[in-house]
């Protein structure tokens, strides 16, 4: 079983555990619904479902703390060979893109608010990508400079691999409480640059005063979804799953 977020979150117990979180009343429409009955539905899952099986994978490091024998296992959504590098630039004005989603569960008013009031300081361009295919979007996508995925979730979605694939630097909220479901490895090489939600403008700032390192943190980025997010890695892994449930689940950088 491999489990995506919500599918398995519980929205009660995340909201009273998490600083902050997307699941509360002002960021998720779906909230009172979640806490009023899917919960429970929820709940049956883990404690009745989940032991029925050899292996339980989750894609994001909060559900950790209630999937049972569960492990973290990193997005395979992006084929990294058919996506061209295309370093930030270190001319003009920067160009920041975010990528919102149905209603407010990447925070995106309030990524929103703090670059409005760093506008008298600094010059950006502000691109925001949403109603449109997938391939204008990648088309984009190309042309930014930095992206900023989410400042609720606390972990990075696949919108944020396909912009490191590019090369390109990002900056989201990684929540420290779930990084304990991480392999050591992938937290020592993370490159994204980490947002705190409660003071979103001066962290958004203090990136703005390093675009001079953006094209080095962008190739640290490919570098990152080269060995953390590769398809090729991860079906090895899987398929070692496959064979047997007592496997070292490793992701093992290919020795070809």
């Amino acid at each position: 079983m491999t489990l995506q977020g919500c599918d398995v979150r519980l929205a009660r117990e995340g909201n009273s555990r998490n600083e902050w979180t997307m699941c509360a009343p002002q960021h998720c429409e779906l909230y009172q619904r979640c806490t009023d009955a899917l919960d429970h539905r929820r709940h049956f899952l883990i404690d009745k479902v989940l032991p029925l099986f050899d292996r339980v994978f989750y894609l994001n490091p909060e559900l950790g703390h209630i999937v049972p024998n569960g492990q973290f296992l990193p997005y395979s959504n992006v084929e990294i060979e058919k996506f061209d590098v295309a370093l930030p630039s270190t001319q003009g004005r920067p160009k920041i893109v975010h990528a919102p989603t149905a209603g407010r569960i990447k925070g995106t008013p309030m990524i929103l608010n703090a670059l409005e009031q760093l506008r008298s300081r600094y010059d950006f361009e502000l691109i925001l990508v949403e109603k449109t295919s997938h391939e204008r979007a990648l088309e984009i996508y190309r042309s930014a400079d930095l992206a900023i995925d989410q400042v609720l979730a606390g972990w990075y979605g696949g919108f944020a691999v396909e912009m490191m694939a590019m090369g390109k630097p990002v900056a989201c909220y990684v929540r420290d409480e779930d990084m304990m479901f991480v392999p050591d490895a992938l937290k020592r090489e993370l490159p994204v640059y980490e947002l705190s939600p409660g003071n979103l403008v001066e962290s958004i700032a203090g990136i703005l005063d390093r675009w001079s390192e953006w094209r080095a943190r962008g190739e640290a980025s490919r570098r990152y979804v080269e060995r953390w997010h590769n398809p090729k890695l991860i079906a090895k892994a899987m398929l070692g799953a496959y064979e047997s449930p007592d496997s070292n689940f490793e992701l093992l950088p290919d020795a070809g």
